[in-house]
């Protein structure tokens, strides 16, 4: 049994990849449909709904994260598991995974998925959004470097970041 974690920014592909990598039997989920494990809270810990028009007022005073207690619980019930998701505390999440990935991507390529059609989360979807993702992105890309974990290219096919991931 493996619990493998696959950490990214806004516009990464993580969404995408866990529904391709489920399709090649994978038990790859994407933490944003796990229930009571995550949520936009203020300064004073209260949960928020993230507002689709979101700008720097909300973003300097919420954040998105996760439930650590929600997490353990998940990860008991789903010894076998490949999570995909980011946020603002998931770097205190490590501990409870065998291995951990973060998918590198390019500004450009963050900025031009955030705004593609297809994207079912809100995030990304004004100008400043945007640019607060791309700023985000290299906050804990360094952040990831500095923890030592394995960097794969999110600009690569789905089945190739299978045959890194699946072992």
């Amino acid at each position: 049994m493996k619990k493998i974690l696959v950490l990214g920014p806004s516009g990464a592909g993580k969404t995408h990849l866990s529904t391709v990598l489920k399709e090649y039997g994978l038990n790859a989920v994407d933490v944003d449909s796990i229930k009571g494990l995550h949520g936009w809270y203020d300064v004073k810990g209260n949960e928020v709904v993230f507002p689709r028009d979101a700008e720097k007022e909300f973003f300097d005073n919420h954040s998105f994260l996760w439930n650590r207690e929600a997490l353990v619980n998940y990860l008991k019930k789903n010894p076998d598991v490949y999570l995909f998701g980011m946020s603002g505390n998931a770097f205190d999440m490590l501990d409870l995974f065998d291995k951990v990935y973060y998918l590198d991507v390019p500004e450009n390529l963050i900025r031009e998925r955030l705004q593609h059609s297809s994207r079912i989360n809100p995030t990304g979807k004004t100008p400043y959004q945007r640019e607060v993702a791309v700023e985000w992105a290299k906050l804990i890309k360094e952040r990831a470097n500095d923890l030592g974990l394995t960097f794969i290219d999110a600009a690569l096919t789905p089945e190739e970041l299978y045959k890194l991931i699946k072992n």
